[in-house]
């Protein structure tokens, strides 16, 4: 009766042995029998574990990887810095907006300094550019060296931060911003410490 179980268990091992080592052929199809047969051997006396797919370690390294932001010259490609025909009086609405994100900022000049752009009524009050100083509009799209606004004629303008200054008002209050400040991507800028900003005189 033992010399039958001993038998019997004999059989069973070489069936786990014979089925292990063709599970590993067939998901390592380049590795060599005597290389499939040692790592059956090392399973068996060690019980570790045999990995047949490197497929979870592709997609760990899939996730690790970081997603690139768009460069300048792929935005300009998918006209992402490009504005369509837009009516002044459709940008009312994210004026009145602005307003109220507005009575949330300090009067402090850090806040101000800071301040989101978009939607704001802003006046060129001094240019390099003769063109288009005096032009006031609504900020619809900021960049990090230009701003373009809409006029109450409706004509859109792009106007350099450099070798610009702007002036706009909130409760009642006008301050002015040098553009040579501005020059940082509108989510860089709000960031900024009071500190870098200075007067630059045009």
């Amino acid at each position: 009766m033992e010399q039958k179980k001993r038998k019997l268990e004999e059989i069973d091992a070489s069936f786990t042995k014979s089925f292990i080592f063709q599970s590993i052929k067939e998901c390592k199809r380049n590795l060599s029998d005597v290389a499939a047969a040692r790592l059956v051997d090392d399973h068996i006396k060690s019980n570790s574990h045999i990995f047949l797919s490197d497929g979870f370690k592709g997609k760990n390294e899939k996730a690790k990887k970081k997603k690139q932001p768009l460069s300048h010259k792929e935005r300009k490609r998918l006209h992402l810095e490009s504005v369509d025909k837009v009516l002044f009086k459709d940008l009312i609405p994210l004026h009145k907006l602005w307003l109220e994100y507005t009575t949330k900022i300090s009067p402090e000049t850090d806040s101000v300094a800071r301040v989101d752009l978009h939607g704001c009524f802003i006046t060129v009050c001094k240019t390099v550019h003769a063109q288009i100083c005096h032009k006031s509009g609504i900020v619809i799209m900021e960049t990090q060296k230009t701003l373009t606004i809409v006029t109450e004629q409706d004509n859109t303008v792009t106007v350099p931060k450099q070798g610009s200054v702007f002036s706009f008002s909130i409760d009642d209050n006008i301050y002015t911003i040098y553009g040579n400040n501005l020059l940082f991507r509108p989510g860089e800028r709000i960031l900024k410490k009071v500190s870098k900003f200075k007067n630059i005189s045009i």
